[in-house]
């Protein structure tokens, strides 16, 4: 795959998780958050709540994309291994680790609260999971992309 064709594959994911996190976030949360309120009365004082959380996730979400925009901005450059690139997912891994640790608090108060039920409690871990997994891909990239950077520079130093 040619240069320019990776940046605009990398771009059209990027767009594309964009317009569905804005589905998700934006219209299915809500309205699962109203249709919880209805049904279980008992927590409903939860509801505004549960949605600041869901989207304070939601937006450190979307500071992940924007420095995965970043990194395809580099790369249509062709300056894949740049010191910007490793910042990038220095940023990505530290954000992934804060979305994990919020889920987990999350899932620990409503837990102790005995509000946790089976199928938020398997979300909840999922989306920890993910969490770190993006931390430690996007850990291993930044260092890679960093040696990378590193050797480019003594290349163009030694003639």
């Amino acid at each position: 795959m040619k240069q320019q064709e990776m940046t605009n594959w990398l771009k059209g994911i990027c767009i594309g998780i964009t317009v569905m996190g804005l589905i998700f976030f934006g219209l299915l949360i809500p309205e699962l958050a109203v249709e919880s309120r209805k049904q279980y009365p008992e927590v409903a004082f939860l509801f505004w709540p549960g949605l600041i959380y869901v989207w304070v996730i939601g937006a450190l979400s979307y500071a992940i994309l924007y420095q995965f925009w970043k990194v395809c901005i580099q790369i249509g450059k062709d300056n894949s291994f740049s010191l910007e690139n490793s910042r990038s997912f220095v940023i990505i891994s530290k954000l992934g680790v804060v979305i994990s640790a919020i889920c987990f608090l999350g899932m620990v108060y409503l837990g102790i609260n005995k509000w946790l039920n089976p199928g938020v409690m398997f979300l909840m871990i999922g989306v920890i999971f993910i969490g770190i997994i993006i931390t430690v891909l996007a850990a291993a990239l930044s260092r890679l992309i960093l040696k990378a950077y590193e050797l480019k520079k003594e290349n163009e130093l030694t003639i």
